[in-house]
């Protein structure tokens, strides 16, 4: 099948289910997506570009067309669908189409096991190994504004055009360093469906940090606070921000307030949402206050023990020699963080599981038993 480059833009749903159904018997699938994420809580899908071996093409999620075939496509074991940093293109698509890719390869985490260091971006690798200079021009653009230009369209393409030739040259790099099952792996560990999810963690922790230092009531306050933050967002599909800011909700985890006319008077607190959302705001500050005697808080922030600190500092450097030798980035294997708690004494890490725990894992644990030298 061949594309007529004059419809590079698909539209429509006759073309759409061409190209998909050509699609399905390609060698492999390139997929890269266009969203905002200004006055929204999910992502709002504006363009995905797909190639394969003969075609690219921008798909128009906006138009009257149904994106099944494309969420077909997708879900499917064959071809494989190739991504750069591929995690943000999850969520989206996981949202948009309910799915996520039934085989995953990821060229920037393909790229750290090969040697090009850590997140190394799209634009860099295509001009490492393909020798071709892509532009900037259009990275702010607004992508669901309507109609988009030539040069626009031109370079949505282009974050997907390359991927196949990215593709082949990292997989022949990860079969001569024998880490082609470690790719695979961590492949499958971004391809989990948890993504959406991670990310409301992610931002419940951010809160409860910021809260550590108060005391049981005031980090249930906290806690409280940012759960009904998520629920409210999620439901509303508003910026989380927009709801009620990390500093209004430390003040307000802080202060306690029981009246409306408290509440308004914490600062970061605007009055439109004490006028909106005060009452469920109070509501769940009481709730939160009244059962925090349930509430396991977090440990105030102290000073680290200095032999869990010496020891840490000890695995970290064989951490960053080891990891120096086999040109690899230390943050492929472990944070900083995770050398912390190892030092502490957890185990539940992703260190000690799969490739990471035979890398370097047993080794650090080794260490850890060890009572300094």
């Amino acid at each position: 099948m061949r594309v007529d480059p004059s419809k590079v833009f698909v539209d429509n749903q006759a073309d759409l289910d061409d190209l998909m159904t050509d699609a399905m018997g390609a060698p492999w699938v390139a997929v890269d997506t266009e969203f905002e994420r200004i006055r929204t809580f999910f992502p709002r899908l504006c363009l995905i570009q797909i190639a394969t071996p003969q075609w690219t093409v921008c798909i128009d999620p906006l138009a009257d067309i149904t994106l099944s075939g494309v969420g077909a496509l997708l879900a499917s074991a064959e071809p494989v669908k190739i991504f750069h940093a591929a995690r943000q293109d999850m969520e989206v698509l996981q949202h948009t189409l309910g799915v996520l890719p039934g085989t995953l390869f990821d060229t920037q985490i393909a790229a750290a096991l090969s040697g090009y260091g850590e997140q190394v971006g799209y634009a860099q690798l295509v001009k490492e190994i393909c020798d071709v200079e892509l532009s900037k021009a259009y990275t702010r653009t607004a992508w669901c504004r309507r109609p988009l230009n030539d040069e626009e369209i031109r370079y949505a393409l282009d974050d997907a055009h390359y991927l196949g030739d990215l593709h082949q040259h990292l997989i022949t790099l990860l079969h001569q360093r024998g880490r082609t099952a470690w790719a695979t792996e961590d492949f499958s560990l971004l391809a989990c469906g948890d993504v959406i999810e991670a990310g409301s963690a992610s931002a419940v922790k951010r809160i409860l940090r910021a809260c550590s230092s108060f005391d049981r009531e005031g980090q249930s306050v906290a806690h409280a606070l940012a759960l009904w933050r998520e629920e409210a967002a999620r439901r509303l599909d508003h910026p989380r921000e927009w709801l009620l800011a990390l500093d209004a909700i430390v003040e307000i985890a802080r202060s306690r307030p029981q009246s409306l006319t408290q509440l308004e008077q914490l600062s970061g607190v605007e009055s439109g949402t004490v006028k909106r959302r005060g009452q469920a705001i109070l509501e769940v500050v009481e709730r939160a206050h009244s059962e925090a005697v349930n509430y396991t808080p977090l440990q105030k922030p102290g000073r680290v023990d200095p032999a869990i600190k010496a020891l840490g500092n000890r695995m970290w450097s064989y951490l960053s020699a080891l990891c120096t030798e086999a040109d690899l980035p230390t943050a492929s294997v472990a944070r900083r963080d995770d050398i912390r708690r190892l030092a502490s004494g957890e185990r539940d890490l992703p260190l000690l599981k799969g490739w990471r725990r035979q890398f370097a894992g047993e080794a650090l644990l080794e260490i850890s038993t060890q009572t300094g030298e």
